[in-house]
């Protein structure tokens, strides 16, 4: 487990699976710009949403 800083001064222990959510995230986010299709859109916004409720089920005192 590490250290990750957040929005600031704001410090909490991320764990690797969180680190690799979000990447995930990240990733998807970067590929909404480039999409036009409506379709492929809202799929990738639903992703995204999956893997939030993923990372807030890991570690739900947290707040993003």
């Amino acid at each position: 487990m590490r250290v990750a800083s957040v929005r600031g001064s704001n410090r909490f222990p991320m764990c690797d699976k969180c680190d690799e959510l979000d990447k995930k995230i990240e990733r998807y986010s970067r590929m909404l710009l480039s999409i036009g299709d409506q379709i492929t859109v809202e799929r990738i916004k639903a992703l995204i949403g999956e893997l939030q409720t993923q990372k807030a089920t890991i570690h739900p005192e947290q707040k993003q």
